[in-house]
């Protein structure tokens, strides 16, 4: 009798023991990396460094891979090299960020299957036209007996789906990120429950002072610098600006299945000087082979905001496609400044990563001066625009590239990119033509038959007086 309550009782002490398990859990997150890696090598020498020193040591990514460099973007694979070279860096799970969607979705299964890292997303719902193949929603980590769930979230904008062209996503459907976390709270039962979302920090703090049942947030979208982290409702919101500028080092002690302690920092890995020299080599091959280093150009002074980069843009449309007025929306425009000097091919890509097709419309006066009064932030060529805002009135000036008014009785042939055809709704009674070319492509066109740009004292074409 002594005997079988002795062995009771041990097994009580295991099972209790095995539910009051220890762990410290290092998590390293990267998010908005736009197809930037030069910082790789940094990356890979730290987390190795780390990863000796605690086995329990992952690294995570928070979407947002591709778009922004051009030897990412223009590969012959688009987006292969910032997949290889994280397959090689040892990355175990990543999130799906909208700018995924660019390349368009059977592109982004490709590389989703050449990933050695898993990527999950909980919102997204497939319809019958998708072509993206269902991702996991979440993952469970089991660390020294203690669980780390894993959910991935998407931002979903006001027109119902991510910032991507609408055309990426056709066939999908979004779900509101907030409403989705609250369905998976159970993955926080008895163990750790980690978002990695990419829905920009303003959601994740609405999110966290909604659920508290989330332990740590990793977050994304919104290239948002936190600094050790911020708490909201007892949850750890984390994010780690862009461009692999910085990495998030979260760290999270269990006592007894238990947290009994959650940090973030940010380490700047421009500040690190040991680099990993198998991905040095890596990039270093990637960037011999790039072929987009070729001058195309030069520009005579700086040119440098979206006022002049845009009139540079739309200038290229109006005088290479024989158009009266040509439209961009700001959003497009990915770099701050060219400098004087040679233009690259990179540049112009860095410039303008999308490379959206361009659509003719031909548009009345009338059409034009309610697209101007609804879309005021654009980018334009061969028009100049004034509006004036004088109790609760607007008035629309139009004038042309000579200052002379618009003639009200004619039409005209108006570019935009398939973004704005798309995306904007506006009147216009003639269809629009797709033009089968692409704005990156047009700009190179434009700089190489200018040789010489300037454009770096460029007046407002659009102005708005209230």
């Amino acid at each position: 009798m002594i005997k079988f309550r002795f062995i009771r009782i041990l097994v009580l002490a295991l099972f209790f023991a095995g539910c009051g398990k220890d762990a410290e859990i290092i998590i390293l997150c990267t998010n908005d990396m736009h197809g930037n890696i030069d910082n790789f090598p940094k990356l890979s020498a730290y987390y190795r460094k780390l990863k000796v020193e605690n086995p329990n040591t992952f690294l995570f990514s928070d979407g947002d891979l591709f778009s922004g460099n051009p030897l990412v973007d223009q590969y012959i694979e688009k987006g292969y090299p910032i997949v290889d070279i994280m397959n090689k860096v040892g990355y175990s799970l990543s999130s799906i960020g909208n700018h995924e969607f660019d390349y368009g979705q059977e592109t982004l299964n490709k590389r989703i299957g050449q990933a050695e890292f898993q990527f999950i997303c909980a919102n997204i719902k497939y319809g019958e036209n998708s072509t993206l193949k269902p991702l996991e929603p979440y993952r469970v980590f089991n660390i020294n007996g203690v669980t780390m769930s894993v959910l991935g979230l998407i931002e979903v904008g006001s027109g119902g789906i991510p910032a991507t062209h609408p055309g990426n996503v056709t066939g999908l459907k979004f779900a509101s990120p907030a409403k989705t976390a609250g369905e998976y709270l159970f993955l926080g039962n008895g163990g750790i429950f980690v978002l990695l979302s990419h829905t920009g920090v303003e959601s994740d703090v609405k999110i966290a002072e909604k659920y508290p049942e989330i332990d740590v947030i990793l977050g994304g979208h919104s290239h948002t610098k936190i600094n050790n982290g911020m708490v909201k409702n007892g949850v750890l919101i984390t994010q780690a600006s862009s461009k692999l500028r910085y990495v998030g080092e979260t760290r999270i002690s269990v006592k007894k299945g238990k947290i009994v302690s959650k940090t973030n920092k940010l380490v700047d890995l421009n500040k690190l000087s040991e680099e990993d020299p198998e991905i040095r080599k890596l990039i270093d091959s990637y960037k011999s082979a790039d072929k987009g280093n070729k001058v195309i150009g030069r520009a005579a002074s700086k040119i440098s905001g979206k006022k002049q980069l845009g009139a540079l843009m739309t200038d290229a449309l109006t005088e290479m496609l024989d158009l009266d007025i040509a439209f961009l929306n700001p959003g497009g425009i990915r770099i701050g400044v060219i400098p004087k000097g040679d233009i690259t091919m990179n540049t112009v890509y860095a410039l303008d990563p999308f490379g959206n097709d361009i659509v003719k419309i031909i548009m009345s006066y009338d059409e034009l001066e309610k697209f101007l009064l609804k879309n005021q932030t654009f980018l334009v060529s061969g028009i100049s625009c004034a509006i004036t805002s004088k109790e609760k009135k607007k008035t629309v000036k139009i004038t042309d590239r000579n200052g002379a008014m618009l003639d009200k009785s004619k039409k005209y042939a108006v570019g935009m990119n398939s973004y704005i055809y798309s995306t904007c709704k506006f009147a216009h009674e003639d269809e629009g033509t797709a033009m089968n070319v692409n704005t990156s492509d047009i700009l190179i066109k434009y700089i190489e038959t200018m040789h010489t740009v300037d454009y770096g004292n460029v007046p407002a074409r659009i102005t708005v007086k209230k």
